[in-house]
């Protein structure tokens, strides 16, 4: 049984790390070649100084509780006079450091994306160390590859305090001079990779240690990606504020972001992180992450949904889930193109409270052999339990995602009725298994819906379409005279 005050605040946690983060981060429109505006991924991206400093200002009055903007792969291409990576003129003529200012009146704190290690073209170029007298090419003579993707930084031959004091330069300007408040260092290991070959990056743990002692001492939310292997939760835990647990869920295609079964896959994936709640939380300060949240994107000339996700229902899954576990919640669909039913969804205040307490859920014994009935569940204070009932069974919805795409050129994409109640699963637990001291009665809600359940005795119970969920909250009550 979890108490909600097993995992109360450490002192030692910085306030802004006690909860998980929210946000955008521009990787997944990136992808998108096919879209107007978007795509161009690391070589060409679609953003600059202006549109990010409009998406501050859609997000400031549509999402008021997020507050991180991330930009991800290609906001630089080279490095400054001491080896540290340098913003792109082309995109940003007024500097980072401008443009975090401009976020920071709308409340919002800018992020960048990073691989471990030294540049190659720092080391190539045997640029100094700034207040030293030793270069970057003296620590990087045995090239050693520095993260999964070959070529482009090294490792550090050596983890001295020369190492420690580079690193600390680069978090200096990246905090002091730009303003930057969150990075996502991708390519780590050991992880990264895919389902068959999981493990393709080389052991980056040692110089991930000095990177984010560097940056989270002054205070950048430090993010590691991706598919971080579930062994090294607790070195994990100690270097940075979140990990990425599975593959991108973005399906790379150039039209549309993601599919159900992207979404579904990463409920596979939670239990062995769960099992670590000992360094999972705000007690720690360090939080899944199962990447981004796609949902609710629409194209204004054509009023065309192209999260990928084909249903609200599954959308409300995708939202549901993240809440659940406290994951690290950054939105990919560009604000400025959410209609207001996904801006609903996407900033729900109890859905986000449940979010934002910052414990992972946990899940109940399935009681099926593939997995499909799950129960997740949480406490939120001394009384009140969040539990979570899902459908994750979502081969009719991949079909009905495969009719969509086939309908994209048409104005406005119609959602296929599949017409399979047989799917329909009824989900089932026991009030004992979540509540506090076996209690078996309880006053229930549902939190999309706001409506009261009524009280209930010994068991709940409920019929989820494929891909569905219910979210509710649960007070217990003394036993019926």
């Amino acid at each position: 049984m979890i108490h909600a005050n097993d995992d109360d605040n450490d002192e030692s946690v910085p306030n802004w790390a006690k909860k998980p983060l929210l946000g955008f981060s521009t990787w997944s429109t990136q992808l998108l070649d096919d879209v107007d505006g978007y795509g161009g991924k690391n070589i060409s991206p679609w953003f600059n100084e202006t549109n990010i400093q409009e998406i501050s200002d859609t997000m400031k009055v549509k999402l008021p509780r997020y507050e991180y903007i991330n930009l991800d792969s290609g906001w630089s291409n080279t490095v400054d006079g001491y080896g540290r990576w340098m913003y792109r003129d082309d995109l940003f003529p007024s500097g980072l450091g401008h443009l975090s200012k401009q976020l920071r009146r709308n409340g919002h704190i800018l992020g960048i994306y990073l691989l471990p290690g030294i540049p190659a073209a720092a080391a190539h170029h045997n640029l100094p160390i700034k207040g030293t007298t030793h270069t970057l090419g003296e620590y990087t003579q045995q090239r050693k590859q520095g993260n999964v993707f070959r070529g482009l930084t090294y490792m550090p031959d050596v983890h001295d305090e020369v190492v420690a004091h580079y690193f600390d330069t680069m978090a200096s300007l990246f905090a002091d001079e730009w303003g930057v408040g969150y990075v996502k260092i991708d390519g780590c290991g050991p992880g990264s990779g895919d389902q068959i070959t999981p493990d393709l990056a080389p052991d980056t743990r040692r110089t991930l240690q000095l990177m984010g002692r560097s940056f989270r001492r002054r205070g950048i939310w430090t993010e590691l990606s991706w598919y971080l292997d579930v062994a090294y939760a607790d070195e994990w835990a100690v270097m940075a504020n979140g990990a990425r647990i599975y593959i991108d869920i973005e399906s790379y295609s150039t039209r549309t972001m993601t599919s159900p079964q992207r979404v579904l896959d990463r409920f596979a994936f939670v239990p062995r992180w769960a099992a670590k709640r000992n360094v999972v939380g705000k007690h720690t300060g360090f939080y899944v992450d199962l990447d981004a949240v796609l949902v609710g994107m629409t194209t204004p000339w054509n009023a065309r949904c192209i999260d990928g996700l084909g249903s609200d229902v599954v959308r409300r899954t995708y939202v549901t889930f993240w809440a659940l576990v406290s994951s690290v919640f950054c939105i990919g669909a560009d604000p400025r193109l959410l209609p207001d039913q996904y801006v609903a969804m996407l900033h729900h205040p109890q859905v986000l409270d449940i979010h934002q307490i910052g414990r992972i859920a946990t899940p109940l014994p399935f009681t099926d052999p593939w997995h499909y009935r799950q129960v997740w569940w949480k406490p939120l204070d001394d009384s009140v339990v969040c539990v979570g009932l899902f459908n994750t069974f979502y081969y009719p919805l991949s079909f009905q995602q495969q009719q969509q795409d086939k309908d994209a050129t048409s104005a406005v994409t119609a959602v296929v009725d599949n017409g399979t109640p047989w799917l329909d699963l009824e989900v089932r637990f026991d009030l004992a298994d979540v509540l506090l001291d076996g209690c078996q009665r309880a006053r229930i809600s549902d939190v999309w819906t706001g409506k009261e359940l009524g009280v209930w005795d010994s068991s709940y119970s409920t019929r989820l379409e494929p891909g569905a969920c219910q979210l509710l909250l649960l007070t217990p009550l003394p036993p019926s005279s």
